[in-house]
C-alpha cells in the first residue's frame, strides 16, 4: 500500500471567507424519538471515533488507531486497513503523546471513485493536522495536510490564540460538507462549504474556499457543564443532519479527558443553518437514555444504515478511554408532516 502526499501551500485571506449573515427568526425544530439498543464492547477496537456506512458495510476509526477498521453486524472486526505507518505499542494503540487522532470520517466521491475521507482532530499541530482519503474499492491512500485549512477555520470562526480547532465529526451532502468543532477550547461550531471547494483547495487547485461558512453552536448541559459537537452524519431523505454531543470533565481540555457524563443525539434541518451567524441546539437534541435512564457514554460518532424521510436506523459508537469502543444500534422516528 502506498500514500500519496498533498500538502495545502495556500492562504486565505479574510476578505476571502464568506460568513453568514444573522437571521432572527428561529427555524422550525423538529420533534423525533429516540431509541438506543443495548450496547456491545469490542476489546480489540481502541478508542473508536468516526463511523461510517457503506453498502452495509460499517467502518470505524480509533483516535488512536493507524488502521481502518471493517466491523460486522455483531460488532466483531472483519477485516482492516492500514492508513498509515504509525508505531504503536504492545496493545496495538499509538501512544497518546503521538496519536493521529482521528476523531471524524465521511464518505466522498472522488475522482468518480468512493473514498473514506478520515480526518485528524487538529487538537496538535502538525502532528494531528492530517486527513486520508482511502479508496473505499482498495488501492492507493492519499495524504493531504490540513494545516493550513485548520489555520483557515481558525480564523473564520474568530477563535483567539487561547482557543482551538478540534474537529470530531464531519458530513456531507451530494454536493455540501459539514464539519464539527468540539468546543472544549474553542467553541462548538458547524463549518460547511461545497465539497468540489474543498478538495480543490486541500490539493492546492485554489487558494480558498469562497463558499465556506461558519455558524457557532450552543448546546444543552449535563450538571452545568455544555456538551460538545462529537459527531456526525446526513440524513438524506430527511435533508437534516443527525449528530452526537457528549460531556466528559469540565469539557476544558481537547487533549486530556475527563470523567465521562453522557451524551446526547439531534436531528437538525440543513435549511436551520441557512443565514445564521449563530444557532441553539438544545430545541433539536435529546438527552441519550435507555429505558428513562441517561445512558453514561462518550458517544463519539453516529452513522446512518438505513432510512426514509421519517425514519432512520443505524449505529453509534462510543469511545470509553480505556482502549476499547463501545456499540449501540438506534432508530429515529420523527412524526409525519401535516
Amino acid at each position: 500500500m502506498k500514500t500519496r502526499n498533498y500538502v495545502v501551500a495556500s492562504v486565505l485571506t479574510a476578505a476571502a471567507i464568506a460568513v453568514s449573515g444573522c437571521s432572527q427568526t428561529p427555524a422550525q425544530t423538529e420533534s423525533f424519538d429516540f431509541v438506543i439498543g443495548n450496547s456491545t464492547i469490542n476489546p480489540n477496537l481502541s478508542s473508536g471515533s468516526a463511523m461510517v456506512v457503506n453498502n452495509s458495510k460499517i467502518i470505524v476509526s480509533g483516535d488512536d488507531s493507524p488502521w481502518l477498521f471493517d466491523v460486522a453486524d455483531d460488532f466483531s472486526i472483519d477485516s482492516k486497513t492500514l492508513i498509515d505507518n504509525f508505531p504503536v505499542n504492545q496493545d496495538n494503540r499509538v501512544a497518546h503523546a503521538t496519536k493521529p487522532d482521528f476523531e471524524s470520517m465521511t464518505l466522498l466521491n472522488y475522482n468518480n471513485q468512493p473514498y473514506y475521507f478520515v480526518v485528524g482532530s487538529g487538537s496538535k499541530k502538525v502532528l494531528r493536522e492530517n486527513a486520508y482519503l482511502i479508496p473505499a474499492d482498495g488501492g492507493d491512500n492519499i495524504k493531504l495536510s490540513l494545516s493550513q485549512f485548520y489555520t483557515d477555520l481558525h480564523s473564520a470562526a474568530g477563535f483567539t490564540d487561547e482557543e482551538k480547532i478540534n474537529i470530531e465529526g464531519i458530513a456531507n451532502s451530494a454536493d455540501e460538507t459539514y464539519i464539527f468543532n468540539r468546543g472544549n477550547e474553542g467553541k462548538n461550531a458547524i463549518f460547511t462549504m461545497k465539497t468540489a471547494d474543498m478538495l480543490n483547495y486541500l490539493q492546492g487547485k485554489i487558494d480558498h474556499i469562497p463558499s465556506l461558512d461558519v455558524v457557532e453552536i450552543t448546546l444543552p448541559s449535563i450538571n452545568g457543564v455544555q456538551a460538545c459537537l462529537s459527531g456526525a452524519d446526513f440524513w438524506q431523505s430527511s435533508n437534516s443532519l443527525i449528530y452526537t454531543a457528549s460531556v466528559e470533565g469540565n469539557n476544558s481540555s481537547s487533549v486530556n479527558d475527563g470523567e465521562i457524563q453522557g451524551s446526547f443525539v439531534g436531528v437538525l434541518p440543513i435549511d436551520a443553518l441557512n443565514n445564521k451567524e449563530s444557532l441553539d441546539l438544545t430545541p433539536y437534541s435529546q438527552l441519550i437514555q435507555n429505558a428513562g435512564k441517561p445512558v453514561i457514554t462518550k458517544a463519539e460518532s453516529i452513522a446512518v444504515a438505513e432510512q426514509t424521510s421519517e425514519q432512520a436506523s443505524g449505529y453509534v459508537v462510543s469511545d470509553n478511554d480505556n482502549g476499547t469502543s463501545q456499540f449501540f444500534t438506534f432508530t429515529i422516528h420523527k412524526p409525519a408532516a401535516l
